[in-house]
């Protein structure tokens, strides 16, 4: 049984503004409230001059763009308009004499009234933030939050299958509740997407009627909503059936922000699938399109030498590192076997979770000749002997320090840790995968038992 929406312990909400409407596409929404200073800090009664700001630089301008700014007057007291181009989580920063103090996630939606009451300096402990859609907002962070901590028991093994195929149902179906009762709010949205992904992989009936009916009501689907579905349709009916998918999404958005998005995933997919030309033909006029966004640039330019250097299918470059026992070890010497090189911190949290897995696959997959190799960035031969005081170390391990690090990151083009990359018997890379990207390895690994059965 698969659990795949369990690791998503922590929903992250991305704001990427590209596009450059005009004034009369803008929305607007009044922002008031009141900040006051803690008086253990500040006991004059002035809490004048604390300021409000939202703003973003447009890709080719020098000047920011501001969508909200009010100050307070010596009570505290501010109100304003917030002017934008998509209802959306907007981070709201609390500063006062260039200090900064706290940053609020506050959704902006046309015609909303918002209120914002803090306290300085502890600004996002003390915040109350209320209006129509901040309220069903809340009502979905509790929910997040009790779903975040009974996901940490059910990853632990903490809980048995039986109960958790009732738990991620009524999760599901509370964030359904949640999504239905609140019809036309952000936080809809977000709990109809997050229903979606809990299902996946044990419910797939369930997940694809409700990311139907999602589709059907918001002409749209956020991305952790597509992800799970991509994965569903590539599975079951293969990878032109995912890609049929990704465009009857996009046709379906009126929104560029989403468009770009999907365009994401598709060059994504056609990467991890090997499609290499096709992913590179997309990612041309994907470029051409989206040339005012930074991030989507920058994006670009990363997936773009992924695609030419380091695609799955692609040798994978040579290498030479000192191992902590003085070994030299090159991808040269290691033709012939397939091995897992990972590039990690010691102190990263993940890669620290992650590492019972890694252990187990290594005593699994040896006998087909799998070698792993650990290079660690930015870690000390302090960090590797607290590291491993409780562990017990399989397979090579690079010295620390001994390479490079900018020219090592530039060259393996890695963005995150741990970063892995697969590599058969032949020196071609299987396939890299980023952060808990991991847990889909025994996939790729399966391509290993057929090239050198033992």
């Amino acid at each position: 049984m698969k659990f795949k929406a369990v690791s998503l312990l922590l929903f992250a909400i991305t704001l990427m503004i590209g596009c450059s409407g005009s004034d009369s596409d803008l929305n607007e929404a009044f922002i008031s409230g009141r900040i006051t200073v803690d008086e253990n800090v500040d006991s004059s009664g002035d809490y004048s001059d604390i300021e409000l700001i939202v703003s973003f630089q447009r890709s080719g301008e020098q000047v920011r763009d501001t969508l909200f700014y009010a100050q307070t007057d010596e009570e505290g007291y501010f109100s304003g308009k917030a002017t934008f181009e998509r209802r959306d989580l907007y981070p709201v920063v609390v500063s006062r004499n260039q200090n900064t103090f706290g940053i609020l996630n506050v959704v902006f939606a046309d015609g909303d009234s918002v209120t914002i009451n803090a306290q300085l300096p502890n600004v996002n402990e003390t915040a109350e933030i209320s209006s129509a859609e901040n309220d069903v907002l809340r009502t979905f962070q509790r929910i997040e939050r009790n779903f975040n901590r009974v996901a940490q028991y059910i990853n632990i093994g903490a809980v048995s299958d039986d109960s958790v195929t009732i738990e991620l149902q009524n999760w599901s179906d509370l964030y359904w509740q949640i999504y239905q009762e609140n019809p036309g709010t952000l936080a809809s949205e977000l709990a109809g997407n997050m229903s979606v992904s809990i299902l996946s992989g044990w419910n797939d009936s369930l997940m694809v009627e409700r990311a139907e009916n999602l589709m059907g009501a918001q002409n749209k689907l956020r991305t952790n909503g597509r992800s799970v579905m991509i994965d569903y349709y590539t599975e079951t009916e293969g990878l032109d059936r995912a890609l049929s998918f990704l465009n009857r999404v996009e046709n379906l958005s009126p929104d560029r922000n989403d468009k770009m998005t999907i365009q994401m995933d598709r060059i994504e997919l056609l990467y991890d699938s090997s499609r290499t030309q096709e992913a590179s033909d997309y990612l041309n006029r994907f470029k051409e399109s989206f040339s005012d966004v930074p991030l989507a640039m920058e994006w670009a330019e990363n997936i773009g030498y992924d695609i030419e250097f380091l695609a799955p299918g692609s040798p994978f470059p040579n290498f030479t590192f000192e191992t902590i026992s003085g070994e030299l070890i090159s991808g040269e010497n290691l033709s012939g076997s397939p091995y897992i090189i990972e590039f990690t911190r010691f102190d990263n949290r993940l890669y620290q979770q992650q590492f019972d897995r890694t252990v187990a696959i290594y005593q699994i997959y040896s006998n087909f000749g799998l070698d792993i190799i650990t290079v660690p960035i930015a870690t000390s031969p302090i960090a590797v002997e607290a590291f491993f005081t409780e562990r017990d170390l399989y397979w090579h391990l690079v010295q620390p320090n001994s390479f490079d690090t900018e020219e090592l990151i530039e060259r393996f083009n890695i963005s995150r840790v741990p970063t892995r990359f697969l590599v058969d018997t032949d020196g071609t890379i299987i396939r890299r995968y980023v952060g808990d990207e991991f847990r889909e390895v025994v996939r790729g690994l399966q391509n290993i038992t057929s090239q050198n059965p033992s």
